[in-house]
C-alpha cells in the first residue's frame, strides 16, 4: 500500500503489461553501481568482477567484459547468473524513478519488452519499486524540491519563470502538428528569438527544406557521438543485435557489439544518404502518443530547467522547453529514419517503434534538475 501523502505520478505506466524478453540483454550493458549495502555480497563472492568508478561520482560497479561489453554475470544464454543478488539498478529496470517536486516513475522505452504485451503489470511492478524505496525516495525528494524551489526563485529573479503545467498544456493542445516538418522550423525559429513566444498554431512561411535536412542531420550525428564503445548508444534490433553507430570523420561506421565488447564491422553509412521521413499512417500516432508521453515526463521539464541554469537564466523558460519538445522530435525522426533507411521500411507502425527503441534511453540519459533513485 503506497502512502497518501507521497506526491506520486504513476500514469506513464498505466495499461502497459511487459515481460522480459531473454534473448535481448539490452540492460546488461548498463554498467550499475554496487550500493554500500550491496558491497560485502560482491567482495566476499566474486571480488575480481567489481571496479572501481570515479565518474561521475566515486563508486563500485560491476565489471563489464572486455571493459566494453555485456556484464561480466551474464551468461552465455544471455541470462543473469546471480538474478537473485543482482543490485538495485539491475532490478529496477525498465523504470526509472525520478524525483523533482514529485515522485515520477517514467518507463523505459528502450526496452523491447514493453512494446508487445505481456505477462507483467508496469503499474503494479512500479508501485513494488515504490514501496521498497520509500525510505530513499523521502530522503532524496526533500534535496530534490530544494533544488527545485532554488532553480524557481532564480527564475522568478530574472523575470523568466512560467507554471510547468501552462507550458505542458500548450505543447499538448498541438501535438498533432509535431509530424510537420515545417511546423517544427517555426517553432525552433521562434524559440530562438530574445522574445517571449507563444506556441504557433500552425507553421510559418516556406522554409528551406534543404537547409532544414542539414540541420537535423547534424543534431543528429552528433546525438550518437562518444568518447568510447562503452558511451555509445545502442540498438538492440528485432533479432536482439547490439546495433552501434560509432561516428567518425563526418561518417557513421555500422558495428554488432558483442557479448565479449568486441565489435563485427557491418559497413559505412553516409549520412547524407538518410532522408529525413515523417511519420506515415499508424505511425504517426505512434509517434505523437511518445511526444505526449515526454511532455508529461518530469525528467524532460527538468531537461529544460538544466539548459536554463546552464544558460545563466537569460533565455525564458517558456522558449527552452517549446524548442526542447520540437528539436527532440526532429531528434528522434532522424534516429528512425536512420534505422529505417538500413532495412528499407518507412515510418509506420513498425517503423517508428523501431526509432523510439533506439531513441528512449539516451533521451533518459539526459542530464535533468531533480535526481533519478
Amino acid at each position: 500500500m503506497l502512502p497518501s501523502d507521497l506526491d506520486l505520478d504513476l500514469s506513464e505506466l498505466e495499461g502497459r503489461r511487459f515481460t522480459c524478453d531473454s534473448s535481448c540483454g539490452l540492460c546488461c550493458l548498463c554498467q550499475p553501481e554496487v550500493l554500500p549495502h550491496e558491497e560485502d555480497w560482491f567482495r566476499r563472492n566474486h571480488p575480481q568482477r567489481i571496479i572501481v568508478k570515479k565518474r561521475p561520482h566515486r563508486h563500485i560497479a560491476l565489471a563489464l567484459k572486455g571493459g566494453q561489453g555485456s556484464c561480466t554475470f551474464l551468461g552465455p544464454s544471455r541470462r543473469c547468473e546471480i538474478y537473485g543478488h543482482r543490485p538495485h539498478y539491475c532490478r529496477q529496470f525498465p523504470f526509472h524513478v525520478h524525483l523533482g517536486k514529485r515522485v515520477q516513475v517514467e518507463l523505459d522505452l528502450s526496452c523491447r519488452g514493453v512494446w508487445f504485451g505481456g505477462t507483467e503489470d508496469a503499474l503494479v511492478e512500479g508501485g513494488r519499486l515504490v514501496h521498497e524505496n520509500l525510505d530513499a525516495i523521502r530522503k532524496t525528494l526533500a534535496e530534490t524540491r530544494e533544488v527545485y524551489r532554488e532553480f524557481e526563485a532564480n527564475c522568478h529573479d530574472a523575470g523568466i519563470y512560467r507554471p510547468e503545467e501552462a507550458l505542458r498544456r500548450e505543447v499538448g493542445r498541438r501535438l498533432d502538428m509535431f509530424a510537420e516538418l515545417p511546423y517544427l522550423a517555426h517553432v525552433l525559429d521562434l524559440s530562438a528569438e530574445d522574445e517571449e513566444m507563444g506556441m504557433p498554431d500552425g507553421p510559418g512561411g516556406p522554409i528551406d527544406a534543404a537547409e532544414l535536412r542539414r540541420s537535423v542531420m547534424e543534431m543528429g550525428l552528433e546525438s550518437l557521438a562518444a568518447e568510447d564503445v562503452f558511451s555509445a548508444p545502442v540498438y538492440c534490433d528485432p533479432k536482439c543485435r547490439w546495433n552501434l553507430f560509432l561516428l567518425k570523420d563526418g561518417g557513421l561506421k555500422w558495428a554488432i557489439l558483442n557479448d565479449d565488447g568486441t565489435l563485427d564491422a557491418v559497413g559505412d553509412i553516409d549520412p547524407n544518404k538518410i532522408k529525413l521521413l515523417t511519420p506515415e499512417g499508424e505511425g504517426r500516432e505512434v509517434f505523437i502518443s511518445y511526444l505526449r508521453t515526454l511532455n508529461r515526463r518530469d525528467s524532460m521539464m527538468g531537461y529544460a530547467a538544466y539548459l536554463v541554469d546552464d544558460y545563466g537564466y537569460e533565455d525564458y523558460l517558456s522558449n527552452t522547453y517549446y524548442g526542447v519538445m520540437a528539436t527532440t522530435a526532429l531528434d528522434l525522426l532522424w534516429r528512425a529514419s536512420l534505422i529505417a533507411y538500413l532495412h528499407g521500411g518507412r515510418l509506420d507502425r513498425a517503423g517508428m517503434i523501431e526509432g523510439i527503441i533506439s531513441y528512449d534511453m539516451d533521451r533518459l540519459d539526459a542530464p535533468t534538475i531533480g535526481a533519478f533513485l
